[in-house]
C-alpha cells in the first residue's frame, strides 16, 4: 500500500505542474517604464527689486574747479624810488627793502635820519621785488602793495597771474590801506573830481568809497605814485583783473 501511495502522490504533484504551466495565466512582468506624473503647476510670482547696500558710505566729491597752477614769482631787479608815506621812519623805510639805514641814508644824500618828510622822493636802488604772502589759502585775494607799486592776484594761496606794475595814490591823495572787498565791477564809467572829469574810464572795480581798480590809459609812468588814490594799471592788465575777480574777492593794501 505504501507504494500505491508513493505512486499516487507522484502523479498528483506532476499533475499540479503540468495545470500550471498549460492552464494558470502567467503574470505579467513589472514595467521598467517610470510613471508618467501628471505636469506640474508653475505659480508665477512676482519679482521684487533688488537693493545692493554700499559697502563704503560715498564721499561727496569736491567740484571741479580751474585750480591755477603756481607761478614762480617774478623778481626783477629795478632802479627804484620810494615815496615817504604819512607817519613813516627812514628806519621802517630800510626794514621794508632789507636796507640797512645808514646805507639808505647815504644814497639820499640824508644827514639826520629823522628828518624826512611826507611825500620826499627816496632812491632804494636795484632791489629785488619780494612777492607777499596772501593772508587767506582759500578762494581768490588782491594784493597791492604801495611800497613797491605792484598788485598781485592771488586764488587758494598761490599766483594766479604775474604780478602788476601799477601807480597807486600821491602823496597829496594817498591809497588807503587796509582790508576791503570788490563791491562794485563797472566796464566803463565816469570820474570826476578837484582838477579832473574823465569820461569812460574802463574796467573800473570799487573796493572802498571812491577808490578802486581801473585802466589808465593816460598814465605812462606807471610803477610810480600818481593817482588820485586809485590803482592805476594799464588798460590789458585791469581787463584781466576785471575779467578775473569777482563782486566780494578780499582785496588787501599794504603800506
Amino acid at each position: 500500500m505504501n507504494r500505491h501511495f508513493k505512486i499516487s502522490f507522484i502523479t498528483i504533484i506532476l499533475l499540479f505542474i503540468l495545470y500550471s504551466l498549460f492552464f494558470l495565466p502567467s503574470p505579467k512582468p513589472k514595467s521598467t517604464t517610470p510613471p508618467i506624473l501628471p505636469p506640474a503647476t508653475i505659480t508665477p510670482m512676482s519679482v521684487l527689486p533688488l537693493t545692493l547696500a554700499a559697502t563704503h558710505p560715498s564721499t561727496p566729491s569736491k567740484p571741479l574747479t580751474n585750480t591755477p597752477e603756481p607761478i614762480t614769482p617774478q623778481v626783477p631787479s629795478v632802479p627804484q624810488f620810494y615815496t615817504v608815506q604819512t607817519g613813516q621812519t627812514l628806519g621802517l623805510i630800510a626794514a621794508m627793502f632789507g636796507l640797512n639805514v645808514e646805507d639808505l641814508a647815504l644814497a639820499n644824500h640824508i644827514t639826520d635820519i629823522n628828518l624826512i618828510y611826507t611825500g620826499q622822493q627816496l632812491y632804494i636802488g636795484s632791489v629785488f621785488i619780494i612777492v607777499p604772502e596772501p593772508s587767506i589759502s582759500y578762494g581768490k585775494q588782491i594784493i597791492v602793495v604801495l611800497s613797491t607799486q605792484r598788485v598781485y592776484a592771488f586764488e587758494d594761496g598761490v599766483l594766479a597771474h604775474t604780478e602788476f606794475v601799477v601807480a597807486t595814490g600821491k602823496a597829496s591823495t594817498p591809497t588807503v590801506t587796509g582790508n576791503y572787498e570788490i563791491y562794485i565791477k563797472l566796464e566803463s564809467t565816469r570820474m570826476t573830481g578837484p582838477g579832473y572829469d574823465i569820461s569812460n574810464v574802463p574796467w573800473t572795480m570799487y573796493f572802498h568809497q571812491g577808490y578802486g581798480f581801473h585802466g589808465a590809459p593816460w598814465n605812462n609812468n606807471l610803477g610810480h605814485p600818481a593817482s588820485h588814490g586809485c590803482v592805476n594799471m594799464s588798460v590789458e592788465d585791469a581787463k584781466w583783473l576785471f575779467d578775473w575777480a569777482e563782486v566780494g574777492t578780499p582785496v588787501l593794501i599794504l603800506p
